[in-house]
Order: structure tokens, then C-alpha cells, then sequence
């Protein structure tokens, strides 16, 4: 624990589903997360005091649930530099907008007969795509209400309260309850955080998720633009676990790729630098030679394989106060000529 830092100056609001609520109430119910959404906590890989209510109860955001997608060419609402979470599995490619995301921050999907999670945290910025295939079974997904370190918290639905499981997106796997007691880990999925532009013109034949979702959400509205305004404010308490490097900003973003057994992170400013450099950073993953690349006009990072261009890498993009809260052993590209 190297580090807590606060709301401080931010002027904004924590919006979850018409949940509205001033910062010094959201940090009196954060202190207040004495009875965990109902949630049994007794078993606890993380502190229990660090686990705290981001606002919203049980499901007051909700998870969707297979929800309609459209081809490309009948998807309305997006603009062309709307990013979006792009999946490819087999011969299937969908896109899931983040306008439609930061509402609901989970969907349970399937795509080419793989169940998959894909997730969202509006307060990390964080985009990761798992398998729903954990521990022999295909688990659904929903959204707790809970936060540790400033990241969401998801769960799986159960039968009987007693037998579900708190799982932190951003340390990818379970950390209460009995999945957390079998030691049970998500599986990350390739994915990209892309423009919804790049996306259709790399894959015309992909479907998208409809914004006719069943709910009464504006879809047209950010409830967190300001929030990510303020590059080093933060809503809810975050305990840092690695120091912070000199002029890095606690939201700079950060895509961490895996090959195999792998794990890097690279802040994007180092590829928008290695990029304008030298056309893209380059970089070696155990026996895998992988090629990073910063899409100035979208703002995305483009993550690939060489040697092997037809294998997509799990990756997960975040917030650097992510990175150094939740994945502390993760190492950081470090560029030889910064």
C-alpha cells in the first residue's frame, strides 16, 4: 500500500442507474459499505474495510443479458469515432459501444458458441473481455454496486445468495465468497478498445449492440465526460501499490497484453511516442513478437502479432491507477529511449 488518494478538487457526480447523489454523500456511503449489498464477505481475498458502495444497490446497474445486436450497416446513434469494445472469436465479430456501456458496465453474450463477459468501468476506463466459462461453469454476470479500489466489482448469480462470489474486473477473478475460496480466475479474451469507424471498415460484416437495450437510458449522454477531464482525481478512495513514475498522470491509459503466460502493460503515450518515432513499438513477449500502434485520429491503440497476424492477444485496457492498485506484479514497458 504505497499511497490513498482522494477526491480532493472534482466537481462531478458518481451517476449510476437514476442514482444521483453529491461527492461528500458518495464518500459517506463509501465509509458506510458496512453490510456489502447483502453480499457474504466473510471470506475475503482483498481488506473488506477497501470494499465500499459506489452508490447504486444489487443490480441498481443492470448487466444485459444476450441483448439485440444489428448488422453494421442498420446500426444507428454512433458516430464514427464513438469507441467502442471490438470482439472477434472465430468467424464472429461484434462491437459494444461505450455509450451504451457506461450504463450497464457488463454484458453476458455468446459469439461463435463462446460465452463471454464483456466489461466496463467508467471509473477506470477499464475494457476487458472474459470467458463465462470458469470452474466448469458458465456463470452470468451481474453488477454488484460495490467498488475496490475505484473499480467494479461484478458477481455471479447463483441459486441461493450464499453461494455467490465478488469478482474484481481489473484483477481478473474472484476475491469473496466460494469462488474466491476455489481460487477461481477469469480468462481474458481479445478484444480491442477501437473507433466504432476502424471497427466496421476492418470488419463490414460485424453486428454491433443496439442501443434499443429494453431500458430507459440516454445513450446520447456521458455521465462521466468531466469526470475524465480531471487526469489525476479520482471519485472513490484507491490504495496504489507501485509508485508513480515521474510525469505520468493517474489516467493515463494503459493497454496490458498477454501472450500465454505473459503479462505487459504499455502506457499509451509511450506507443504514441514509439509511433511517431519509429511507426510503431515493437516489443518481444516471451517466444511472441508483438507490435503496438497509436491510431492518432481515434486515439486507440492497435495491438498485434507480427509473425502470427491472424491471432488476436487478450488484452485490457485501463487507467494507470488501475494498473498500479490492482495488477502490482505486472511489469511496465519501460522504453529505452524515452
Amino acid at each position: 500500500m504505497r499511497g490513498f488518494t482522494h477526491v480532493g478538487r472534482i466537481a462531478g457526480w458518481r451517476i449510476g442507474v437514476l442514482f444521483m447523489a453529491p461527492i461528500a454523500g458518495l464518500m459517506a456511503l463509501a465509509r458506510a459499505a458496512d453490510d456489502w449489498n447483502g453480499f457474504d464477505v466473510s471470506f475475503s481475498l482483498v481488506p473488506r474495510d477497501q470494499i465500499l458502495r459506489g452508490g447504486p444497490p444489487k443490480d441498481g446497474i443492470p448487466a444485459l443479458t444476450h441483448p439485440p445486436v444489428l448488422p453494421a450497416e442498420q446500426a444507428r446513434g454512433l458516430d464514427a469515432d464513438d469507441w467502442v469494445i471490438g470482439v472477434r472469436i472465430g468467424t464472429e465479430t461484434r462491437a459494444y459501444p461505450l455509450r451504451v456501456l457506461v450504463w450497464h458496465e457488463a454484458v453476458n453474450d455468446t459469439l461463435s458458441g463462446t460465452p463471454i463477459l464483456v466489461t466496463y468501468c467508467p471509473l477506470c476506463n477499464s475494457a476487458l473481455v472474459f470467458d463465462r466459462n470458469v470452474g466448469g461453469q458458465v456463470r452470468e454476470f451481474g453488477v454488484s454496486g460495490l467498488l475496490y479500489n475505484s473499480n467494479l466489482l461484478l458477481y455471479d448469480r447463483q441459486p441461493a445468495p450464499t453461494q455467490e462470489s465478488l469478482w474484481s474486473q481489473g484483477m481478473m477473478r474472484a476475491v469473496t465468497g466460494p469462488a474466491a475460496r476455489a481460487g477461481l480466475k477469469l480468462t481474458l479474451l481479445p478484444s480491442e478498445m477501437i473507433s466504432w469507424g476502424d471497427w466496421k471498415k476492418r470488419y463490414p460484416q460485424t453486428t454491433v449492440l443496439s442501443l434499443k437495450t429494453g431500458y430507459d437510458r440516454n445513450y446520447y449522454q456521458d455521465p462521466y465526460r468531466r469526470y475524465h477531464l480531471f487526469r489525476d482525481q479520482v471519485l472513490f478512495p484507491v490504495w496504489l501499490r507501485r509508485p508513480k513514475p515521474k510525469g505520468v498522470h493517474l489516467k493515463d491509459m494503459v493497454v496490458v497484453v498477454q501472450a500465454d503466460s505473459v503479462m505487459r502493460a504499455y502506457l499509451f503515450e509511450d506507443v504514441k511516442r514509439q509511433t511517431q518515432k519509429r511507426g510503431s513499438l515493437e516489443d518481444r513477449l516471451g517466444d511472441l513478437r508483438v507490435r503496438l500502434t497509436y491510431v492518432e485520429k481515434g486515439r486507440w491503440v492497435r495491438v498485434e502479432a507480427p509473425g502470427d497476424p491472424d491471432r488476436p492477444l487478450p488484452v485490457a485496457y485501463m487507467y494507470w491507477f488501475t494498473l498500479a492498485s490492482l495488477l502490482p506484479d505486472v511489469e511496465a514497458y519501460a522504453p529505452e529511449n524515452p
